[in-house]
């Protein structure tokens, strides 16, 4: 699982960093991952 996350956040920052407005976005999903987890 914490593989899977690391993998997932690498993956946030590359969509951060090709379209920085989804930075919001990826915040929000971010956040409802540590929620659920």
């Amino acid at each position: 699982p914490l593989v899977a996350i690391g993998h997932a956040q690498r993956a946030d920052a590359a969509e951060v960093a090709r379209n920085p407005r989804a930075r919001s976005a990826v915040l929000r999903i971010a956040a409802r991952r540590q929620e659920a987890a």
